[in-house]
C-alpha cells in the first residue's frame, strides 16, 4: 500500500484537516479544564501526548494541532501550571520544526513543565518511557499516516491509565482495501484478530454496500475489549457524496468525556436535523432536503422503553442514555422529554405549569424529575 509523503501532506492544510485540528484542540482545552480541577485531581497535573505530532505549521502557514494547543495553553494560567505536553514524531525534521515554533511562542518559559520532544517509533515502550503515573489524567492524540500503528495492544497500554482519552484518525478506505489485500493480512489480524477478520470478510460479502459500517462496528468492539468503553466516530466526506469516508475516532473511559466530545463535534458538523447534529463534515455541496426526518420521535420512543417504570432527573436520564447513541445531545433529550410531557406520556416534578418559560418554550432543566409509565406508550 503506498505511503503518503510527509512533505506533500504538510504542504497545505486541507479543509478536513482544519476541522480535525479544531475538534481536537477545543476538546483538549475543555478536557484539561475539567481534569485539572482540584476537586477531581489531587496531583495537580495532566498530560497531553501526541505520538505523531508533525511540524508546527503547514507550508501554507496554517497551524497544526500541536501548535494550536500550545498557543491556547499559554493563555490559561491553570493549564500553564498543570499541563505537561509530550510531542513525538518519528521524523526528526518535523519534531525540530515543531520545537522551534513552540519555543518561539511568548511566555512559553512560564510553563511549569517544559514541553518534551522525541523522534521515536510510536510504541508501548515510548509510552512507558514518559514515566507518567497511572493516576495522572492523560490525553493521547494519534494522527498517523496509515492505520497499522493503531493496534489493540497500544490502545490497551494507553487505557491502563485511570483517566484517559484518545482520539485517532482512521483512513477508513485503506482499512477496507486491506481486508482483501493478501499482503496486509498479518496487520489486519493484529488489528481485528483472526476471527474478527473472517467475520469482516463474511459481512463484506453479505453487506457489500455497508463496508464502512462493518469496519466501524468491529473496530468499536475491538477497542472496547482493549479497555476503551466509549467510541464516537466523526466522519469526513471528501468531495462528492459518493466518496469514501475518513473518520476521527474518539475513545474514552468516562461518559463525561464522551459528552464533551459530542458537544465539540456538534459545532463542527456540517448538517443538523431539528437541532440534532448529523455527526460529520463534508467539504462538498450539502443537499438540504425539504423534508428531512425529525430524529426526536426516535429518541422519545427509546426513552419510553429504556426507562419504563422508573423515575429519574433529566440530568440522570441524559447521563445514563446518551452513551448508547452517537448524535443526541442534552438539548435533544430536553426536547424529547418536553414533547413526552406535553403528550401526557410522562409525569414531571415540578410540572410544566410550575416551571418558567423562555422564548415561549417551557424549560426542562437537568433537575426536573421525570416519571415514566410501566408500559411503553408512544
Amino acid at each position: 500500500m503506498p505511503k503518503v509523503s510527509s512533505k506533500k501532506f504538510f504542504a497545505e492544510q486541507t479543509a478536513h484537516s482544519r476541522v480535525k485540528a479544531d475538534i481536537v484542540y477545543k476538546y483538549v482545552l475543555a478536557w484539561a479544564a475539567i481534569v485539572l480541577n482540584p476537586r477531581f485531581n489531587s496531583t495537580g497535573t495532566a498530560a497531553y501526548v501526541d505520538l505523531f505530532s508533525g511540524p508546527g505549521s503547514y507550508d501554507d502557514g496554517a497551524r497544526s494541532t500541536p501548535l494550536l494547543i500550545a498557543e491556547s495553553v499559554l493563555k490559561k494560567p491553570q493549564l500553564v501550571q498543570g499541563l505537561q505536553m509530550f510531542f513525538n514524531d518519528i521524523n526528526p525534521s518535523l519534531t525540530n520544526s515543531l520545537r522551534q515554533e513552540i519555543s518561539g511562542l511568548a511566555d512559553v518559559t512560564t510553563m511549569r513543565h517544559a514541553p518534551h520532544y522525541s523522534s521515536l517509533p510510536a510504541t508501548i515502550g515510548l509510552i512507558d518511557s514518559l514515566g507518567l503515573p497511572l493516576d495522572v489524567p492523560q490525553f493521547y492524540f494519534l494522527d498517523q499516516f496509515g492505520w497499522a500503528d493503531i493496534t489493540p495492544d497500544l490502545v490497551r497500554r494507553i487505557f491502563k491509565n485511570r483517566k484517559c482519552d484518545c482520539p485517532f484518525f482512521l483512513r477508513t478506505p485503506r482499512v477496507i482495501a486491506a481486508v482483501s489485500n493478501s499482503k496486509a493480512q498479518e496487520a489486519m489480524v493484529t488489528l481485528f484478530g483472526a476471527r474478527g477478520l473472517e467475520s469482516i470478510k463474511r459481512s463484506f460479502r453479505d453487506r457489500p454496500r455497508e463496508k464502512e459500517l462493518v469496519i466501524l462496528e468491529h473496530l468499536k468492539e475491538t477497542m472496547r475489549l482493549a479497555g476503551a468503553p466509549y467510541f464516537q466516530p466523526f466522519p469526513f466526506r471528501l468531495g462528492d457524496g459518493n466518496s469514501p469516508k475518513q473518520h476521527l475516532i474518539y475513545l474514552g473511559k468516562h461518559s463525561k468525556g464522551l459528552e464533551v466530545m459530542k458537544d465539540v463535534m456538534d459545532r463542527s458538523s456540517t448538517m443538523h436535523h431539528n437541532g440534532v447534529p448529523q455527526m460529520g463534515y463534508t467539504d462538498g455541496p450539502v443537499q438540504h432536503g425539504l423534508f428531512n426526518p425529525d430524529p426526536i420521535p426516535e429518541l422519545q420512543n427509546e426513552l419510553l422503553t429504556f426507562f419504563a417504570g422508573r423515575s429519574a432527573t433529566v440530568g440522570q436520564i441524559f447521563e445514563e442514555h446518551h452513551v448508547t447513541n452517537e448524535c443526541f445531545l442534552l438539548r435533544n433529550y430536553q426536547e424529547a422529554l418536553r414533547r413526552l410531557e406535553a403528550a401526557g406520556c410522562v409525569k414531571t416534578t415540578p410540572s410544566s405549569s410550575e416551571r418558567p418559560t423562555r422564548s415561549g418554550v417551557v424549560t426542562m432543566s437537568e433537575l426536573v424529575t421525570v416519571t415514566f409509565p410501566q408500559e411503553r406508550r408512544t
